[in-house]
């Protein structure tokens, strides 16, 4: 009955008001229909992106039935309001790979002249400190193994797509005039939640997107849910928010969006206490929009003509926007703002005294002329040939215009092919010596070379070197107003995969004085991700972003990851040596840290040779992890010897005789020498490694020390053990244990691939013990069968996380056929 009120009172509401207002809200997607008054043929340059997700593959992440709903009531509305069928682009249930291609699509088809809209309904995510929002795609797998929050936040977050940066920044890259963007979705952390919300956590992380260009809806305020529902007895097939907005807009589809949030927030906020037991949802707006780039410098998603002029409406309608009857004497002359004009800098101020006079021609014109200073006033500011154009294009007769049409002919300068080579020449000069570390560069100099980088990357702006050039001239410049602009070329850069911008983004987040940016791990560690992912990238490049995904990781306490990026780099590095630098550099016995030992294992696995094992002898018994160690220099040297290096023996001898190693027979040398010998993956290198240590002590041991008896009795019971092992009775497949590099990938092109999930080649390491086959790859454990003939069997059921498609590896060792229905076909190999 409480609902029933509550409509009912809306309803009286709506009648006594003079706007053509929607008689009761709709209830399905079915029933909407624009009524209000729209001039559909000014809609020629309105595109939408439409996004919702209903059906999410894994049990742990609820579906939303609802969202399908949404979407198309959204579709609807906007097919109503005029908007071309071909500009309305629909992205259902997208995976992510599958959304982010998407949007790339969407973006390409934007213009400058175009206005976008963005709906998302669905699940979704925010973390503490992090000003994005995340969109939950349906392929998410939300169960996390993590030693910590922080590796937990991270894994989710590269499962998830960035919503402000993988969505509104692909578009906003384009350029279209205005970004208007519904979320009518949770932003929470990924707990599972099961209160019928749109929710998949609870825990509370809002933090405003605040993002340039774009103005924002969300449908639920910090820390609150976004009903699908009133309950169970609402026969209504579409969700709270959506529904007060599709049934807002179509009453008055060109209402200002500011207008348009009152409207929806109170009645949204009203309908949800009705629901059983009370419900809290207040929606959200964020207006960073650039209203220098609308032609009257107001946003609303369609425009209605008022007095021969394309217009947006405030919450009554057109009726009073277009006005009726006489008006007042002295309604214009004695206006209040008549006086206090000149010193008026708040452009929202502005607008509405200029729809509140807007009868008043001179008034009117006056308002427009300071509205146009204003705006002036950030043209010059930003100095672009895009701003003059803006500016030229939305005050054509502005007082300002001369000058600006003056600073556009220069800024746009179509250069000719000497004066290109000439800059490009100067760019390239300075910013050589630059790159090679000379800093003591004049600043006239600089000044010069950074205009001169201006004018040839804006001559060619789909040149990602010379931007990048520029914005690292723009950096050195030590002006903050410069560094804002260099980062902006950077992003650009990297979001055209050009792979040095995307490292040099990183650099600057994990920096700890970069100065004009907050250090940030997350943001530093997307951008060497995206670095890694880039088809240009050259070796050394990938190498170096590796070294540094796999530091930070180490940093914010995720060794496991850490660990990750080093067997990536183990995996394309052709020699140890640099491996080995790298890892004298890494401080032992740190808690939550990568250890020595977890890189120079993964290396000598690899390469499994006498001069690694003495290498990494030498930085024990140097004490290059924080202090000497003796006892695993002498292990490292030992497996040196036994590999055939020349110079171990003497090596042994010396660490031997130090009073370190348990020359007097040590247990605690023994027990240390066995704990190292267990690290071996190959049970017959740990079994022959663990005799050999208790070789050594029993040679050094005097026949009073009172553990020799127990030694003696081990070292016995393991060398009776050895013949059994090897003995015909061992697994038919026993002659393939052991650790190998492996390599599979997809090689149908027209499937998926090139996609994230379905790449050309994947590198890792494989185990084989006894008949079974178990690797680590692409966030998913391996495992299989290996027969006496050598032929590897693995399917669907031998995954986890289990694959939802076919999935088969079958064939030789070395040269097997994998098959994804997901993916297509591909190859499996191993190197034997």
């Amino acid at each position: 009955m409480t609902l029933i009120r509550s409509l009912l009172a809306l309803v009286l509401i709506a009648l006594t008001t003079p706007v053509m207002a929607q008689a009761v809200l709709f209830k399905n997607f079915s029933e909407v229909q624009v009524t209000g008054p729209i001039a559909r043929e000014l809609s020629g340059d309105n595109h939408a992106l439409i996004i919702y997700n209903s059906e999410y593959e894994h049990d742990g992440i609820s579906d939303l039935p609802v969202t399908e709903n949404d979407a198309k009531a959204i579709q609807k509305l906007f097919e109503g309001m005029g908007y071309p069928t071909q500009n309305i682009k629909v992205i259902a249930n997208g995976d992510k790979d599958t959304l982010e291609e998407q949007v790339l699509f969407f973006a390409s088809t934007l213009t400058r002249d175009s206005s976008v809209v963005v709906y998302y309904s669905g699940h979704g995510i925010s973390f503490d400190d992090d000003p994005s929002n995340y969109v939950v795609p349906v392929d998410m797998n939300p169960e996390v193994s993590a030693p910590n929050a922080a590796a937990k936040e991270l894994l989710f977050k590269r499962r998830s797509v960035n919503f402000n940066k993988d969505v509104l920044g692909i578009i906003k890259s384009a350029g279209p005039k205005g970004v208007v963007v519904f979320y009518d979705a949770c932003r929470n952390s990924p707990v599972t939640a099961g209160d019928g919300t749109k929710s998949v956590g609870r825990s509370d992380s809002f933090v405003p997107a605040k993002i340039e260009g774009t103005a924002m809806f969300y449908s639920a305020s910090s820390g609150q849910t976004s009903l699908a529902s009133l309950g169970p007895q609402d026969d209504v097939h579409l969700s709270l928010y959506t529904r007060v907005l599709v049934s807002q807009l179509s009453s008055n589809p060109s209402i200002r969006l500011s207008d348009l949030h009152s409207q929806v927030q109170g009645e949204v906020t009203t309908m949800a206490r009705t629901r059983a037991g009370g419900h809290s949802q207040k929606p959200v707006y964020e207006d960073k929009l650039d209203y220098s780039n609308s032609e009257n410098k107001e946003f609303c998603l369609a425009s209605v003509m008022v007095n021969g002029v394309p217009r947006c409406t405030g919450r009554e309608g057109l009726k009073v926007a277009s006005g009726g009857g006489d008006l007042p004497e002295g309604f214009c002359e004695n206006a209040p703002v008549q006086a206090t004009l000149a010193g008026i800098t708040d452009l929202t101020q502005l607008r509405a005294d200029r729809d509140t006079y807007f009868r008043c021609t001179a008034l009117r014109t006056a308002i427009d002329a300071r509205i146009a200073t204003l705006n002036w006033d950030s043209t010059t500011a930003t100095n672009s040939c895009d701003a003059y154009r803006s500016y030229l294009r939305n005050f054509p007769g502005s007082v300002h215009a001369a000058t600006a049409q003056a600073r556009e002919a220069e800024a746009c300068r179509v250069l000719s092919p000497a004066e290109l080579a000439h800059h490009i020449g100067i760019c390239e000069s300075v910013y050589r010596n630059f790159s090679f570390g000379n800093t003591n560069i004049p600043a006239a100099d600089l000044a010069a070379a950074t205009e001169s980088c201006k004018a040839a990357s804006n001559a060619r702006p789909t040149d990602y070197e010379l931007g990048f050039k520029r914005a690292e001239l723009l950096l050195a410049t030590g002006q903050q107003t410069d560094w804002q602009q260099a980062v902006e070329l950077l992003s650009n850069a990297a979001i055209s995969d050009y792979p040095k911008a995307a490292i040099r983004l990183g650099d600057y987040y994990s920096s700890d004085n970069a100065g004009f940016l907050t250090r940030d791990l997350n943001q530093a560690l997307t951008w060497y991700e995206r670095a890694t992912k880039m088809q240009r990238i050259a070796a050394p490049d990938m190498v170096a972003s590796l070294y540094r995904i796999a530091a930070l990781y180490d940093e914010l306490g995720s060794a496991h990851l850490a660990t990750d990026a080093y067997r990536r780099i183990v995996q394309i590095e052709r020699s140890p040596r640099a491996l080995l630098d790298h890892a004298r550099s890494i401080p032992e016995g740190q808690a939550g840290r990568v250890q020595p030992d977890d890189v120079y294992d993964l290396v000598f696995t690899k390469w499994n040779d006498g001069d690694t094992a003495f290498q990494i002898g030498e930085a024990w018994e140097a004490g290059a992890h924080g202090g000497p160690n003796l006892k695993k220099a002498q292990q490292w040297y030992e497996r040196a010897q036994k590999l055939g290096n020349a110079a171990a023996g003497s090596k042994i001898a010396q660490v031997s005789t130090s009073g370190s190693t348990g020359g007097d027979g040590s247990y605690d040398a023994l027990l240390a020498c066995i704990d190292e010998a267990e690290r071996q993956l190959r049970p017959q290198s740990r079994q022959e490694d663990t005799v050999n240590c208790l070789q050594t002590y029993l040679s050094r041991a005097s026949m009073t020390d009172p553990y020799r008896a127990e030694v003696e009795e081990y070292l016995a019971d393991l060398t009776a053990s050895t013949p059994v092992a090897a003995t015909p009775a061992a697994h038919p497949a026993a002659r393939f244990n052991g650790s190998y590099s492996g390599w599979r990938g997809y090689t149908d092109g027209g499937r998926r691939s090139p996609s994230k999930e379905c790449l050309n080649r994947y590198s890792f390491t494989a185990e084989i013990t006894d008949g079974q086959i178990r690797f680590w790859s692409d966030g998913r454990t391996f495992t299989g069968s290996v027969d006496a003939n050598g032929f590897v069997s693995i399917d669907r059921t031998g995954l986890s996380p289990r694959s939802k498609t076919p999935f088969t590896i079958d064939g030789p060792l070395t040269e097997a056929h994998m098959y994804s229905g997901y993916c297509g076909n591909g190859y499996f190999r191993l190197q034997m």
